[in-house]
Order: structure tokens, then sequence, then C-alpha cells
């Protein structure tokens, strides 16, 4: 995709605070181009103090469109995992929660070296234009530049004879990353380029390398294909060096009340998709399920996390239970993911513990909204998993099948307000249920 600039307004995550997005640009930054996106954001209005919640009324429900609003709002860009817009969405998230009179914190977590490193892929001639990057982990740190060959899918065979001195242009697909970058070198190229075999941004991982590596979109390699057919493309690749990186999960709790239930769900995307589906849709349901127990009055002992980094391999989730203390880990009765709540088709997907799955399942009966216990347990693996390997009773809230998972074309129009109100309304009879009967 090329560069394009979106205003949203977050509507009710923010009073009077605005968001900038400006989606899928290229940058020799690492963390914008780890996000494919540039992002702006006007300050948090300041909440050093939990503000009294609103008075309560039982008579508040969950709404599809309410939630919808919030999927598109959150689903203007990409948020990738590590990034200044993956942090600057939590603290908009957070400001959410403490409006709502949540007490709020952001927990911090690291999330490796290579997240915040920094790629770049200019075209020098016969146009000049910087194409969106990821530098592969484990590159060669350099700054090359030069011819652009074509090497097919980067086997030997793959490589024409001007490729020494050359960088080259390789589609993903066949042989590991690592081969074709090693290959490369053997054929004495200077640097690699690896563009997608399916829509959108990757990141592949070297176990070690000689060249500077990077990936780019298919479109984008598609583009340079053609124009190699064309005529000469003379190339700048650049890998900077390794860097550290943080993510946050934001952890909301009701005043002066110890953690029993856990509702979440993770904020991030992979880089160069917007996330709409995955997981804007979990993220929004989870919104509006702590909104509507707060506006009821109806808080209890009922905690809600947005995970980070989940797209990294469940690394917020992973460190919210690992620094649970014993006793507060033995507390919580049940953890609830949403996880791409918004498509599909087919009746819900219901994945995780077998005794919530059964009494989720007979709630969904009584709500009269088809629902499939699975018997998957990491299935789909999602943020439940880390409780689910903790010993903590957990459950994933899932729609299938979505074909534009970790696209750009995954985008707020495909999210179906009425699946949204469904997961909000099986969450809160859940809850109810647990804090009912134990």
């Amino acid at each position: 995709m090329g560069r394009r600039s979106v205003t949203a307004v977050f509507g009710a995550f923010l009073v009077a605070a605005g968001v900038l997005l400006a989606a899928c640009g290229g940058s020799s930054s690492g963390d914008e181009a780890a996000r494919q996106a540039t992002a702006t954001l006007e300050p948090a209005a300041s909440a050093t103090a939990t503000p009294p919640p609103a008075a309560a009324s039982a008579d508040v429900q969950p709404e599809g469109e309410r939630i919808f609003k919030d999927v598109q709002d959150l689903s203007t860009g990409p948020r990738p995992s590590g990034s200044n817009v993956e942090r600057e969405v939590a603290e908009r998230l957070a400001t959410r929660f403490r409006n709502l009179g949540y007490e709020v914190t952001l927990q911090q977590f690291p999330v490796g070296t290579e997240v915040g490193r920094s790629s770049k892929l200019g075209i020098l001639s016969p146009t000049v234009r910087t194409v969106p990057t990821l530098p592969l982990a484990n590159s060669a740190t350099a700054s090359v530049q030069g011819r652009l060959v074509a090497a097919r899918l980067g086997r030997p065979a793959d490589f024409p004879p001007d490729a020494r001195g050359a960088v080259v242009l390789i589609e993903r697909g066949e042989i590991e990353f690592t081969q074709k970058v090693r290959n490369a070198a053997e054929a004495g190229a200077i640097g690699v380029v690896i563009y997608n075999n399916e829509p959108g941004m990757f990141l592949g991982t070297l176990t070690s390398a000689t060249l500077p590596a990077v990936s780019i979109s298919q479109q984008e390699g598609q583009a340079l294909a053609s124009a190699l057919a064309g005529g000469a493309l003379t190339v700048e690749v650049e890998v900077g060096p390794v860097g550290d990186a943080t993510s946050q999960n934001v952890i909301a709790k009701p005043p002066g009340r110890e953690c029993e239930t856990v509702s979440g769900g993770h904020y991030d995307t992979v880089p160069g998709a917007p996330g709409a589906s995955d997981n804007a849709s979990g993220t929004a349901t989870v919104l509006e399920i702590a909104a509507v127990l707060a506006k009821r009055g109806e808080m209890g002992a009922n905690c809600f996390v947005l995970f980070g980094a989940e797209e990294l391999g469940l690394l917020g989730s992973r460190y919210y239970v690992s620094n649970l203390d014993p006793a507060a880990k033995s507390r919580i009765k049940a953890m609830l993911n949403f996880d791409m709540v918004g498509v599909g088709d087919q009746a819900w997907w219901l994945i995780g513990t077998d005794s919530l799955k059964r009494r989720m399942d007979e709630l969904a009966d009584t709500l009269q909204i088809p629902a499939d216990p699975s018997e998957l347990i990491r299935g789909l693996s999602s943020d439940h998993a880390s409780f689910v390997q903790a010993g903590v009773p957990a459950i994933m809230f899932h729609r299938w099948e979505d074909n534009l998972l970790h696209t750009p074309q995954d985008v707020a129009s495909r999210v179906n307000p009425e699946y949204l109100e469904q997961a909000a309304r099986m969450g809160i009879a859940l809850l109810e249920s647990l804090e009912a009967g134990g």
C-alpha cells in the first residue's frame, strides 16, 4: 500500500483528544518501518486520579454499533508490537478505562532487540522513492548500493551471472530465508530483498547472515519485478544495528478489589495490517464489557487486561501471568479471551478449559447464540493459552474463518456489529454466572 493519512477521533476512547495515524509509509526508522506506519497522536488528557464512576443504571446493555465504532477508531492503521503506535494506543486505552472509574496500570515488558531495528530500501534510479521494509532478524548490519537483479526463489540456479556485486530481489517460498541469503552470498550478491508471496508484510528470521537482508510486501515486490523487466534499477539497502524495544499491558482493576476474573484480548497487530478483526474486535469488546459493568455499578472483582505483543508470541499475556504472585493467581476463577470476534459465518468457537466451555455453552443456548465448544486447548494460539499453561482456567471466544488475517485488507468494514454484541453478551453472562455460582 502507498502512504495515506487517516485522521481518527478515538470517540469514546478520549475526551477531546484526537488521533492521527498515517498508515503504511516507508522510513529508515526501525520503529516506523516495523509498523509500516507513522503516527502522531495528541497527548492524552492528564489523569492522575481515577475519576468517580457515573451514576449506575441496571438498564445498560452492550450495543454492537457502539463496539463497532471503537473497532473503526482502533483500526485506522497498524499497531505493531513494540512500536510507538502500540504504546500510544495503550495510553488511550488506559484513559478510556480511567474514565470508566477503573484503577489502571501500564505494565511494561521487553520484547527483544530486533523489533526496534531500522531498515531501508531506497530506489535511487531511474526514479527516487523509498519502499516500506522490515529487517530480517539476525541480518548483517550494513548499508549497500547497487543494481537490483531478480533471482526468483533464491535457489542456486536462480541467480544470473550479473548477481555478483548486485542487490538481489527474491520471492518468499520453497526454501528457508537463511538458505536464500546464503545462496545470494555465494552468488556474489551484496544485499537481499525478499518479497512476500501473499498480501501484506512479513517478519522473517535468519539463523545467521553475512549480507543485509530486508523484507517487503508482495505488492511492492511484484512492482519491482515488473520494473526490472522494463529496465535497470539502482537501489540502496540498509539494515541498522539492533536496539531495545518494549511493549505494555493495560491493566484495569475495580478500585480496592483484587482480581477474581480477567477479561482481555490483544491490541497489537502484525506490521502492515490495520487489524480490525485481529484484534480491534476483541479489544473493543473488552472495553464494552468493562463499560457496561461500570455503568451498571457491577464492577465486582472483574479485571480487564489488554495485552501487548501477542503477535510476537503471546509476550504480553505470558509476562502478566508470570508476574502474578501465587495468591493472586489462585484467586482468578477464569480468564476470558476475546480474539477475532467480528467476522466469519460459522458458530462461535469456545476454546479452553472444559468446565468453562460447558458453562458457556449452556449460557449461549439460553442467549440463543450458536456456539461450538472446541476440543482445542491451545489451538489458534492466543492469550488464553498463557493462563491455561499456568493452571488458570481460561476460555477464548473466537470466530473463524478469516482469510484476510494479517493482511492490509483486515479493515473495519468487514466486521459485523451483531457478532460484537454477541461476544459482549456472552462475556457478561459468563462473568455474572461465575460471580453467582463461584
